[in-house]
């Protein structure tokens, strides 16, 4: 009977080890997981390419509201670099307390552990206070390892959306409460198995968590991407039109409209890569697995507009090559022509 309770005791002892092992690399992995697709967003999705060729279309404009539009933009800079420098005090802030929790976790998990290899041994009875206040520590260092967590997770929703009132950070803010709330039960229960029920509650709340966050995460670099593809869209049609003109003054193209095809084609990808992730974020009864997979879609949308910025520089560089010849063989003909 005696040998029973104790192969009991350390099967509850494996099972909380088992429900935490995603703090040790699994679950944390959706925030390595959406800082990757974010990093990515932000390398690939620029827009100066854009914004440079637009302006040449934007060159009539009289001085008074030239002036009133680089007022209205220094403005908006001055606000926008305030709040990027909050977010990077706040960040810093809640990178250092995550921090900070990843090794008290790690501490209560080595001195759990070791309970475990003496209660193991027979050298501990598991049901002993010290038993009982190891997996107490181990317990409340993993649910403020998670809290921690997630309030990166939610400053990190708030900047991106501008909105402390969305509904993703509105979730989060619940979970956190939730984990709390937990965390309190800790203090009150006085045997291995009260504090399995509580494991398997944070553990619930955490899987929540974790999907709000990656779906969270994988939406807002789905929106930017769209953005994206919409202008490049428009941008593709205008350099189609470009090059049309140019091959009707007999310009050899040719070369061009192989690169604008290829552009193109990259824009067509990326775009069908996007709706493939967002079907799965929209979806129902929505899996880890599934928002896994729907922010490796985003990645190959990414990689997709990667390539196609690549061939974006090439094309402009080449348009500004024909555009610098045709000004100069201009001025030449100016200098050669009687007066």
């Amino acid at each position: 009977m005696k040998k029973s309770r104790i192969v009991q005791d350390l099967a509850c002892f494996t099972i909380l080890l088992t429900l935490f092992s995603l703090l040790s690399g699994g679950s944390l992995a959706a925030r390595n997981s959406s800082d990757h697709v974010n990093s990515n967003q932000n390398q690939y999705m620029r827009e100066d390419i854009l914004v440079s060729y637009n302006e040449t279309d934007n060159v009539s404009e009289n001085n008074s509201s030239e002036s009133n539009v680089k007022q209205e933009q220094k403005n908006l800079s001055t606000k926008n670099q305030n709040k990027v420098s909050e977010y990077k005090q706040e960040r810093k802030q809640l990178e250092e307390e995550l921090q900070l929790q990843k090794q008290e976790y790690n501490e209560a998990k080595e001195d759990f552990l070791k309970i475990r290899n003496r209660i193991q041994a027979k050298e501990l009875d598991p049901n002993s206070e010290e038993a009982r206040n190891a997996t107490k520590s181990y317990l409340n260092s993993s649910i403020n390892y998670m809290i921690a967590h997630l309030a990166n997770v939610e400053s990190n929703m708030e900047y991106s959306n501008g909105n402390r009132t969305d509904e993703n950070v509105i979730a989060i803010n619940e979970k956190i409460k939730l984990l709390e709330i937990e965390k309190a039960k800790v203090a009150n229960v006085s045997s291995q198995k009260e504090l399995l029920v509580v494991v398997r509650s944070v553990r619930g709340i955490w899987n929540d968590a974790e999907k709000i966050s990656l779906s969270s995460a994988g939406q807002t670099v789905s929106e930017k991407i769209g953005e994206f593809l919409e202008k490049s869209e428009n941008l593709s049609e205008r350099l189609n039109v470009k090059i049309g003109d140019m091959k009707e003054t007999g310009i050899d193209t040719s070369e061009l409209e192989i690169k604008l095809a290829s552009y193109t084609s990259y824009i067509k990808s990326a775009q069908e890569k996007k709706v493939m992730a967002d079907s799965l974020y929209s979806g129902e009864n929505v899996t880890r697995q599934d928002m896994q997979t729907a922010n490796n879609y985003l990645r190959q949308s990414l990689t997709d507009i990667s390539k196609a910025n690549k061939l974006l520089r090439v094309i402009f560089g080449e348009l500004k090559n024909y555009e610098t010849e045709e000004d100069n063989g201009t001025k030449v003909r100016n200098l050669t022509t009687p007066g």
